[in-house]
């Protein structure tokens, strides 16, 4: 796995927030100009929303 930052993400990708293979795989959703944070969910969980910062470090390169 790789890290990058979630501003660097498309819309729609993979990541964890996390280095664990049990950690919840979230996809990056849009950008909230109102909280000046990206939107996103869990994968299994579309109601599961958490805001990041877009300088939040993430893993991606991942099989699930």
């Amino acid at each position: 796995m790789r890290t990058i930052a979630i501003k660097d993400l498309k819309r729609g990708e993979f990541f964890r927030i996390t280095d664990s293979d049990t950690a919840p795989v979230w996809v990056r959703g849009k950008y909230s100009r109102e909280a000046k944070k990206y939107s996103t969910h869990r994968f299994d969980d579309v109601n599961h929303e958490r805001l990041l910062r877009g300088n939040q470090v993430v893993w991606v390169g991942f099989t699930f």
